[in-house]
C-alpha cells in the first residue's frame, strides 16, 4: 500500500488496524506526519481498544492501536501526551502498555521527571506503575548527570526513616516492595547516604533478596562507577526488531519447533533490542540473519534430539536430513548450503 498518499483520517485507521506488527513503511509515514496526526494519535492512545470494540483476543489487529500510538508519540517527545502516559500508569486494567512504555518513556528526557516522581511517590497509585516510575526516573538520572541528586532526594523519601531509640525501622511482618526498588537504584545511583536505613531494613527480613541481591551484593553496587546510558531512541529500530521477530515466530510455527523453544528465543530476543537498537541498519540485517539461523537450527537440534541424561550424549529421534535435501529452514536452498553447511 502507498501509505504517503493516504490522508490523515485514513492513515490513523490503518495504523488503528495495523495489527501487532505494522508495515514499516506505516509506520515511517506517520513520523512524517507527526505534527499533523499528534491530536489523532493522542485519542488513540487514551482510548483502550479492549473496551471500545470488545476485543476477546490479542489476535484481533485492533488490540494495538494504542501501543502503536503510545510508541509514536514518544519518537516525538510529545508533552500532550505525558498525562496519558500518567494515567496509564496509574491503571491495572492497561498494565500491558505499563511494560511496554516504561523502557522508553526516558527518552522524553527531563520533562518527565516531576509527572513520574509524583506517580512513584503516590501510595495510592498502582504499585506496578509507581515501581516502573522508579526505573523510569533513575535512567533519567544517568542520562542526565546533572539531576542525579535530585533523582536520589526522591527516591530517598520511599524508606522509612530510621527510628530515634534503638528499636526497630519497621515493625514485625511489615514489608513494602516500594522499599525494595528504592534501595535497588539508590544503590545502583551510588548513593551512601541511605545506607543506614536499607542496612536496617535488610536486618530485618524487609529487603527482597531475590530483586535488590543480599547486603553483599548491594553494597558492591555502590561501589560500581558505571554508568549505563541508553541510546536515543529510534523507533524505526524498534518496529524492525519486531519485523524480525515475527518472522522468527512464523518460521517455527509452521514448521512444528516445540513451542518452548520458540519461547525461549523470543525471550532472549527481546532482551537484546536496546543493543539492536544502537547498531546501524546493515548491521541489524547481517545481525538478523545470523540469530535467526543459530535459533533455528538450536530449535530444530531440540526437535529431533533428545539426552537421556544429564552428561550424556544427545541421540537423534528424528530421520537425519539429507545433505541435498531443501533445508527445513525455508531458505530455498540445499541443506548442505544451508544450515548444513560445515562451520554452521
Amino acid at each position: 500500500m502507498e501509505y504517503n498518499t493516504l490522508s490523515n483520517d485514513k492513515l490513523i485507521h490503518a495504523l488503528e488496524r495495523a495489527g501487532k506488527v505494522p508495515d514499516l513503511e506505516l509506520i515511517f509515514c506517520c513520523l512524517e506526519r507527526i505534527d499533523e496526526l499528534e491530536p489523532a494519535l493522542l485519542e488513540l492512545l487514551r482510548i483502550n481498544p479492549w473496551d471500545k470494540y470488545d476485543i476477546q483476543s490479542d489476535m484481533d489487529p485492533l488490540a494495538y492501536g494504542d501501543i502503536h500510538a503510545g510508541l509514536l508519540l514518544i519518537a516525538a517527545r510529545s508533552q500532550a501526551a505525558l498525562p496519558l502516559f500518567d494515567a496509564i500508569f496509574r491503571n491495572p486494567e492497561r498494565a500491558e502498555l505499563i511494560e511496554v512504555f516504561g523502557t522508553k518513556i526516558h527518552h522524553y528526557g527531563t520533562v518527565a521527571l516531576p509527572l513520574f516522581s509524583l506517580l512513584m511517590l503516590d501510595e495510592d497509585a498502582f504499585t506496578y506503575g509507581r515501581s516502573t516510575a522508579v526505573s523510569i526516573i533513575t535512567q533519567l538520572a544517568y542520562n542526565e548527570p546533572l539531576y542525579t541528586p535530585i533523582v536520589i532526594s526522591t527516591l530517598q523519601k520511599l524508606l522509612p526513616p530510621l527510628p530515634e531509640e534503638d528499636t526497630s525501622i519497621v515493625g514485625d511482618n511489615e514489608f513494602n516492595t516500594m522499599w525494595n526498588w528504592a534501595a535497588l537504584e539508590l544503590s545502583n545511583l551510588g548513593d551512601k547516604e541511605s545506607q543506614a536505613q536499607i542496612k536496617a531494613l535488610y536486618a530485618v527480613g524487609a529487603i527482597e533478596t531475590s530483586l535488590v541481591g543480599d547486603y553483599y551484593a548491594y553494597k558492591a553496587r555502590l561501589r560500581d562507577d558505571e554508568t549505563p546510558l541508553s541510546a536515543p531512541y529510534d523507533i524505526m529500530a524498534t518496529y524492525e526488531f519486531m519485523h524480525h521477530g515475527s518472522t522468527l515466530e512464523a518460521l517455527l510455527t509452521e514448521t512444528g519447533v516445540e513451542r518452548a523453544a520458540k519461547n525461549k528465543w523470543l525471550d532472549y530476543r527481546q532482551n537484546l533490542e536496546d543493543e539492536w537498537s544502537e547498531r546501524d541498519p546493515n548491521e541489524r540485517q547481517q545481525a538478523a540473519r545470523e540469530a535467526d539461523k543459530a535459533a533455528f537450527q538450536a530449535a530444530i537440534f531440540s526437535q529431533t534430539h533428545e539426552r537421556t541424561a544429564l552428561g550424556m550424549p544427545s541421540t537423534r529421534i528424528t530421520p537425519k536430513v539429507g545433505r541435498n535435501a531443501p533445508c527445513p529452514c525455508g531458505s530455498g536452498k540445499k541443506y548442505k548450503k544451508c544450515c548444513g553447511r560445515l562451520g554452521k
